[in-house]
């Protein structure tokens, strides 16, 4: 009899598991053959894909679906990459994820976010100077050429531009002698380090990662200037996909545990994201808007 009921047991935990099997399969109706995933340009595309190898195969092995990544060539292609359904999944910052989900009609959510090493949840932009200038602070810099990152960037323009309008009530072209949009927050650092521009817009965490990979020593820069918290930028996914493949995706990034991998992002892994988290920079654009920037 206990050897009947052994093996009813072991029957039923068979059947079970070919039951969750085939929910599984019956889950996964209608998901894409492949991701094509973007990130907007914080640095050279080579160092990029170098750096989203480890989590790419860690979504390839728990999916079972081939990811295909691509650096952007700047902020707005992304944007219109997803919009026009040339890719699944993108890696945004928060202000660009907010022009994102407008111009796809909403068609986009945000599914996670980078759990940074410092600052957790939020990073901050800078303004920085070169380490041996004589400037020490924003009213020394007046006259100066200026760099900022790109107009989609969140700690590249948009918070810096912010601070401008509303605290120091100056126009930035007519503040500085001249004003530049470097493209990615790696030339922006660079040209700040190298004298290319007197004074630049970054954050701290592409300043980090820069000086971490080699491209220049942490003297080589300094900072004069230093914004009030800033939420991360969300992966986020079209939402025109299956609510299973999202799901199924949300669960992938939050499952991300290789160490090497997370320290080529300078983050402790990912943590999920509300369009809510987004907020803050939803009324920052709202200032921009009404200074008339």
């Amino acid at each position: 009899m206990k050897k009947f009921i052994a093996a009813g047991l072991a029957f039923a935990g068979i059947a079970a598991l070919a039951i969750s099997s085939q929910s599984v399969a019956q889950d996964r109706t209608g998901w894409p053959q492949e991701v094509r995933y973007a990130a907007i340009p914080t640095e050279a595309s080579k160092d990029a894909t170098q750096r989203y190898a480890p989590l790419i195969a860690h979504l390839e092995k728990t999916l079972g679906i081939k990811i295909k990544f691509q650096n952007g060539a700047d902020y707005t292609a992304v944007i219109l990459a997803q919009k026009a359904k040339q890719v699944e999944l993108a890696d945004y910052g928060a202000n660009s994820y907010l022009d994102a989900v407008e111009q796809t009609g909403g068609n986009v959510e945000a599914l996670v976010i980078p759990d940074n090493v410092k600052g957790g949840s939020s990073y901050r932009s800078i303004i920085m100077v070169k380490g041996d200038s004589a400037v020490k602070d924003i009213a020394g810099a007046k006259g100066k050429t200026f760099a900022f990152v790109e107009p989609e960037s969140t700690s590249g323009y948009l918070i810096p531009m912010v601070y401008f309008l509303k605290d120091l009530k100056v126009k930035p072209e007519d503040y500085f002698s001249k004003v530049i949009f470097a493209g990615t927050h790696e030339n922006s650092i660079l040209a700040v380090a190298k004298g290319t521009v007197e004074v630049g817009a970054s954050n701290d965490q592409n300043l980090a990662t820069a000086i971490e990979k080699g491209a220049l020593k942490a003297s080589d820069v300094r900072v004069i200037w230093t914004s009030k918290p800033i939420p991360n930028g969300p992966t986020a996914v079209r939402k025109d996909l299956p609510a299973s493949f999202r799901a199924a995706l949300k669960a992938a990034f939050l499952s991300f545990k290789d160490p090497a991998g997370l320290n080529g992002f300078n983050i402790k892994g990912y943590l999920e994201a509300k369009d809510s988290d987004f907020d803050p920079i939803r009324e920052a654009r709202e200032i921009k808007k009404s200074l008339g920037k």
